[in-house]
């Protein structure tokens, strides 16, 4: 264990060693753990040490000098001073998070929210008046570094392409996230006249995306994710550079509502939340907040921590079954995860959608069900049509 400190003092019976010099017999396990039984040696929490404490109970070596032997550089001579222009590596320090620049018009967000997944268009402009979601603007080769006084945005070619791009002519300029009253600094970017010729010519592509924004209880934005609107193909998901996930994407409810809704994604807490209204649901009046994906905790805790008076939760994670094409269940895993976590200090339910999300079941309504229930009056009208309300799938 110790190389030729105690190899010489060592026999060996497998899967154990065994110490010839000591009386009491010390064994080596195959994880490294030993026993000196006469001396009844344990670590801090009772159990049997490590190769560590051996060295310096055996050998009687200080904690220096027994991570020195186990590394193999006991007998190495200090260095004589220290070593100079050494080349250190650059921190990694976290990337600002930077809210794409907005589109020009927010038609593509309208018609993909009403078409595509049911939404009412009242709904997506109080969604857009509220600053929760908007249109945003990416591009391929390129990557946001900041937004001008002016409040222009400005860009910078990605890594991956700066051999493509080497030629272009670059500025230098005073660029903040965006956000009112951050400081500004001084960034190397393209002058927007060079953006728009590289778009003209082809040399980039423009994407419209859907964001969905998270804030912080200042409403500073300190979250978002984005996601393409196509209407066909595998859609492009992914968070903002820069996000924090503990923030999460909240609807929020009616004063001192004691109940807060649990979802993988802002567009499963607006269905929800729309399906509500459609049913005549008390769950209308429920904060709702997304988690940013099934396995993520970070939103959920820093919403409980930040609003004492939520006493209950309502998950309703996915229903990431076989029968919808999934190999594994991440929304079960999710809501088990979440009882797990919170089980014993909260009152936690499971609102499972009958379809593989919330949305889903938006757009079933949409397609078979609209017309066919009558508008609700009152919360009365629930408990009356609890045949059809299932069928929406939407709480009784």
């Amino acid at each position: 264990m110790t190389g030729a400190h105690v190899t010489g003092d060592m026999g060996h019976f497998r899967p154990a060693f065994w110490v010839k010099k000591v009386p009491a017999l010390t064994v080596f396990t195959l994880d490294g753990r030993w026993y000196w039984n006469s001396q009844g040696i344990t670590d801090t929490n009772g159990h049997a040490p490590h190769a560590l404490d051996f060295i310096q109970n055996y050998e009687g070596k200080s904690y220096k000098e027994a991570v020195c032997i186990l590394a193999g550089t006991i007998d190495l001579p200090a260095p004589a001073e220290p070593v100079q222009n050494m080349k250190l590596p650059p921190p990694e320090g976290k990337q600002d998070f930077i809210l794409p620049e907005r589109s020009g018009n927010f038609r593509n967000l309208f018609a993909y929210l009403v078409k595509e997944r049911g939404f009412d268009s009242g709904f997506v402009k109080d969604m857009v008046e509220q600053h929760k979601i908007f249109q945003g603007i990416t591009y391929n080769k390129l990557r946001i570094v900041g937004y001008a006084k002016d409040g222009t945005v400005r860009y910078a070619v990605k890594e991956k392409f700066k051999d493509e791009f080497s030629r272009l002519p670059r500025m230098k300029e005073t660029v903040n996230n965006g956000t009112a009253g951050s400081p500004f600094h001084t960034q190397e970017s393209l002058s927007p006249g060079t953006v728009q010729e590289l778009l003209k010519t082809g040399q980039i592509r423009m994407f419209q995306n859907l964001v969905m924004v998270g804030y912080d209880k200042d409403g500073i934005p300190r979250y978002a994710s984005m996601r393409s609107m196509n209407s066909s193909g595998k859609p492009v998901k992914v968070d903002v550079t820069g996000s924090d996930k503990s923030y999460p994407f909240v609807l929020e409810g009616a004063a001192g509502n004691e109940t807060v809704c649990v979802f993988e994604s802002p567009i499963e807490a607006m269905s929800y939340r729309i399906l509500c209204k459609i049913t005549g649901s008390e769950r209308i009046s429920c904060p709702m907040i997304s988690l940013g994906g099934a396995a993520a905790m970070q939103s959920l805790d820093r919403y409980l921590r930040e609003h004492p008076e939520i006493h209950s939760i309502v998950i309703g994670l996915n229903n990431d079954s076989k029968a919808f094409g999934h190999d594994i269940n991440a929304g079960r895993n999710g809501t088990e995860k979440i009882m797990d976590r919170y089980g014993s200090a909260y009152a936690v339910t499971m609102h499972k959608p009958f379809l593989n999300d919330w949305n889903d079941v938006l757009k079933n309504f949409r397609k078979n069900l609209e017309g066919k229930l009558p508008e609700p009056e009152h919360s009365v009208y629930i408990r009356q049509n609890v045949s059809k309300a299932k069928q929406v799938g939407i709480a009784i």
